[in-house]
């Protein structure tokens, strides 16, 4: 049975490389202020949420959602000492404001492709943003092509039900989305990420276990299925 708090665990360590950084960039783009209020959407171990909180300052607040609920209580465990940083358990459909226009800024980093209902998810933000408030967004619109085929070579019997866990959806439908629910788009452009290197098999299998929030079940993996890619 997949440990759900290792996994988490796992995942805290991997989003240091892709999710992390590239997080930071898109922070960049908006620079909050202090005093603002920010809802951190999918927030995973909190490590964006606490940078988030040491930006906007004692006078500003960050609320930190996510519905894996292991990864919430290690966010909890590690940054719960920041005082103006509130991590709980929630989603896009279920979070703390919802609908009350109390948020500067809405920030999702990594996470929309996990999200099936993208449309609630936009106007639930939407309707939660103080006037001229803004939303930062970034996803993946496509799984990436080493995934996919690592799913079919190594866990076959599984790959399916992971597959179906991603919802991806190309860039010009979600600006689609958005302006239907009243989002003027100030900037939108691609973002180009280094290739996945793993130094050895273990922690190959450790990204995809970790990453999938412990669906990649590191148990069905067969020998020989790891020896064709050897």
């Amino acid at each position: 049975m997949v440990n759900s708090a290792q996994a988490a665990e796992g995942y805290q360590q991997i989003s240091a490389t892709i999710q992390r950084s590239l997080g930071r960039k898109l922070i960049e783009n908006v620079k909050p202020c202090l005093g603002n209020v920010i809802l951190d959407l999918g927030c995973g171990t909190g490590e964006l949420s606490a940078y988030l909180a040491e930006l906007v300052g004692r006078d500003g607040k960050v609320v930190a959602v996510d519905p894996d609920i292991a990864r919430v209580k290690l966010a909890q465990k590690t940054h719960g000492g920041i005082s103006n940083l509130a991590i709980q358990e929630g989603s896009a459909s279920n979070f703390p404001g919802m609908g009350s226009q109390c948020y500067d800024v809405v920030f999702c980093n990594f996470v929309l492709h996990w999200i099936q209902d993208k449309h609630e998810a936009f106007k639930n933000s939407f309707q939660s943003l103080k006037p001229g408030g803004k939303i930062l967004l970034s996803y993946g619109d496509s799984l990436a092509i080493m995934f996919e085929r690592f799913f079919k070579e190594l866990i076959p019997e599984n790959c399916n039900a992971l597959l179906s866990k991603w919802h991806f959806i190309e860039r010009a439908k979600i600006e689609e989305m958005c302006a239907a629910v009243g989002f003027d788009i100030v900037k939108s452009y691609d973002v180009k990420s280094d290739a996945y290197v793993f130094d050895n098999e273990e922690g190959m299998i450790w990204f995809f276990w970790a990453s999938s929030h412990g669906l990649f079940d590191p148990k069905l993996i067969r020998k020989d299925r790891l020896d064709r890619k050897s």
